[in-house]
Parts: structure tokens; C-alpha cells; sequence
């Protein structure tokens, strides 16, 4: 049985339209998943919507074989220190937290974290972190609770973009006798983020070209742009697989959407 990872569900904002993305495909499609991995942006406002999310989402698939992972809507009316907070929601529910978790089904592991960026695919990193504070919701939306609560900052995501990299780089040095997918919220190389507002792209992908040149991982899926990419770089696969706000896709498109996720056992 296949697993899917699908990023950018927003399914808070499918709801509330009356649509509802998992009733696009048979059930049978859901019921024989081995695993869902949630690459991010379930929803927003996690500490009142996370869980009947889940609860939704466990009418399709048990919730003892999904896995979710926060990516920047996750952490809006939130803190951006607060996944202890998610993580207790996901497991409580039924469901597993996947961040900066390896996740192995038959004979593939699955390395998921949000990543992040580090702001400097455009070259200029400071001007890329004045952009973003001036003009990505993220930076309007988002806490830091620590010493003293205040919204947070690019120079804070730059930090847990590079805690992040260094767990994904240290797993992928790590042998492992199997295939490997890499999972992400943000982007992993410069590209995948053009058609997005000018000047914005640094905020939603890095360049971690040197990295799968190096560890070539079968795949490396992510999602956050909801731009339709699908390439290959040497013998990795790398694709989105974003299903998107509801105003932006077609129930024909969310089909396609879900299904590019989809990841076979070997």
C-alpha cells in the first residue's frame, strides 16, 4: 500500500466553503494508505482547529497512521516556540507530530521538518529579511512567547531554518539500507518558488542543491508555493504537492493534486 504526503490542506478554509477534499476521491483510496504525511498548513489556527481537523481527517484515515507536521499557517494566532503545544494536540487526537521525525514504512524512510529559509537564494539576505517583515503575513500573525512575548522576526525562522537543515543533514548522513524521501514544508532549491510575488521568493525556498548533490535522496517533496512543479535533479525526484486554497482549485485539480503525492512501497 502507498503513502501520501500532501502539504497546503488548508482544510479549515475548505470547510468553511463546504467542500471537502478527502470526499473528492473514493474512500477506498484513503483506507489503503499505510501512512498520511501532512507536510504542513493544515490549518491556521491551531490551538481551536488542529484537533477537529484531525477528527475530520480520521473519517477517512486512521489517525494512528497519519502524520503532520507544522509549516507557517500552523503557527498563525500561535508561537512560533510553541510545537510542544501542537504536539500535544496531534497525539491526543490519535495522530503522530512529525517534526524533525524519520518515518519508515516497508523499506522507505521519510525525513520530515518545516525547514523554513535562510533568505539568501536572491543574494542579498538582508534585504530579503526587510522584504518579509514588511510583507508577509507571517511576520504579523506569528508569536514569540520566550522571555517576552512579540511577533516574531525574520532573523527568528532564519534560526529554526538552520536548526532544521542541520537535523535533516545529520539523518541524511545517516546509512540507511532503503529509499529515502525527504519531506518539507519550504522549498529546497532556487525555482520552485518562481511565479510568486517579486521580491518574496527568498521567504519560500533555500538552496540546498549541494545537499542532494551530496546524499541523493529518491525524492524530496514539499509544498507552502502551490505552484505545480515536478523535477529531477541527478537521481532525485523533486515535486509539490501543495493541494492549495479551495478559491484556487478545481475539485478535477485536487484530484491530480493529491494523487502526485502519492509514494509507492517498494
Amino acid at each position: 500500500m502507498p503513502v501520501l504526503v500532501l502539504g497546503d490542506l488548508h482544510l479549515d478554509q475548505w470547510l468553511e466553503l463546504g467542500r471537502d477534499p478527502f470526499a473528492i476521491l473514493d474512500r477506498s483510496f484513503w483506507a489503503e494508505l499505510d501512512a498520511l504525511i501532512i507536510a504542513g498548513d493544515l490549518c491556521d489556527k491551531p490551538k481551536v482547529r488542529w484537533a477537529p481537523m484531525l477528527a475530520h481527517i480520521g473519517r477517512y484515515v486512521p489517525l494512528d497512521r497519519v502524520h503532520v507536521f507544522s509549516g507557517n499557517h500552523d503557527f498563525y494566532h500561535h508561537v512560533l516556540d510553541g510545537e510542544a503545544r501542537l504536539e500535544a494536540i496531534a497525539t491526543a487526537s490519535g495522530a503522530h507530530y512529525a517534526q524533525k521525525q524519520q518515518i519508515i514504512v516497508g523499506d522507505t524512510r521519510f525525513l520530515c521538518c518545516t525547514l523554513w529559509t535562510d533568505f539568501a537564494t536572491g543574494g542579498d539576505v538582508a534585504s530579503a529579511m526587510a522584504e518579509a517583515r514588511q510583507r508577509m503575513n507571517d511576520y504579523r500573525y506569528i508569536r514569540m512567547e520566550g522571555a517576552k512575548y512579540r511577533k516574531i522576526r525574520p532573523e527568528d525562522t532564519r534560526e529554526v531554518h538552520r536548526d532544521h537543515r542541520a537535523w535533516l543533514e545529520a539523518a541524511l548522513a545517516t546509512s540507511f539500507p532503503g529509499r529515502t524521501v525527504v519531506v518539507t514544508h519550504h522549498g529546497p532549491v532556487p525555482g520552485v518558488a518562481d511565479g510568486k510575488t517579486p521580491g518574496l521568493e527568498p521567504t519560500y525556498t533555500s538552496d540546498l542543491t549541494e545537499t542532494i548533490e551530496l546524499h541523493q535522496p529518491d525524492a524530496w517533496l514539499f509544498g507552502h508555493t502551490h505552484l505545480r512543479v515536478n523535477l529531477q535533479q541527478g537521481q532525485t525526484r523533486i515535486a509539490n504537492v501543495s493541494l492549495g486554497y479551495p478559491v484556487q482549485v478545481t475539485d478535477e485539480e485536487a484530484q491530480r493534486s493529491i494523487q502526485r503525492g502519492l509514494v509507492h512501497r517498494g
